[in-house]
């Protein structure tokens, strides 16, 4: 997710919703005969996805899943053998299906229910996915425990954005359910962008703690009405996937943790070690 203005302009409301999680907000921009015409979901003053409404560009990823992204350019990049079995915590609008192709699997996990409706009403990257398409209600964490191991080959985690982050998604024993579901050669993908927080260092550690690598992607906002900067980290143990040339020329070494700074568990997390 993206930080916005307090004073953005909300004019053409189509629909919003208010619970536990937050309030939601779907924003139609643009006029008709605009290149750029496009819906908009915002979680408070958060940016969740943006979709163009011109046909020949609805499918296009856009905001932080972008092909400059680094989680577009895992997906573009990653060793395909056959269908690729890809999940995402945290749905947004699904932007993140515009990569699916037909025989894969994307799953969603999402645990705010209006999100799901949203996506599902007002966005339509989960109906024009070729891929198979899931969503999972609930907590991601909860959910993944109660699964069977699912062989995913791309898994990215969204869900930090925000000024309150779920700390026990990032945490040893949450890493260790990750690692269950991933294949060998899979790749975690964390998209760490955020105003307050610098979780580089949470993820250095458990990336260390299982011998695997980990590199940084960062992608630029580049003006267009659908782009965003982002910061994501990709964790893996893939040397064919490490070494394509799109991936060597997108990235950046992330730098070893401060050693006062201590893995995360579920009996400890410290935001202070980390604020920017």
């Amino acid at each position: 997710a993206v930080a916005v203005p307090f004073d953005v302009d909300r004019s053409g409301v189509v629909a919003a919703s208010r619970n536990f999680y937050g309030v939601l907000e779907v924003v139609r921009k643009g006029t008709d005969d605009d290149y750029e015409q496009r819906m908009v979901l915002y979680n408070g003053r958060i940016l969740h996805g943006v979709q163009y409404l011109q046909p020949e560009r609805q499918d296009e990823p856009t905001t932080y899943y972008n092909e400059e992204s680094g989680i577009g350019i895992t997906l573009i990049c990653f060793p395909r053998i056959g269908p690729m079995r890809v999940a995402t915590v945290g749905l947004g609008t699904g932007t993140i299906a515009s990569y699916g192709r037909d025989g894969d699997m994307y799953r969603f996990y999402e645990i705010n229910p209006d999100v799901l409706e949203i996506a599902r009403n007002h966005f339509t990257f989960l109906s024009d996915c070729p891929a198979d398409v899931d969503v999972v209600l609930g907590d991601a964490r909860l959910q993944m425990e109660q699964q069977p191991p699912q062989e995913y080959d791309v898994l990215a985690l969204d869900a930090f954005s925000g000024d309150a982050i779920p700390a026990h998604l990032l945490t040893v024993e949450a890493f260790a359910v990750y690692l269950k579901h991933l294949r060998p050669d899979g790749v975690i993908a964390v998209h760490v962008s955020n105003r307050h927080l610098d979780l580089r260092p949470i993820v250095a550690h458990l990336a260390a703690m299982h011998d695997m690598q980990v590199i940084e992607i960062d992608s630029d906002d580049f003006g267009g009405a659908g782009d965003s900067s982002a910061d994501w980290l990709l964790v893996t143990t893939n040397e064919d996937f490490l070494n394509d040339q799109m991936v060597v020329d997108a990235a950046t070494d992330v730098d070893p943790p401060d050693p006062a700074i201590r893995v995360w568990t579920d009996q400890y997390s410290n935001l202070f070690q980390i604020l920017k």
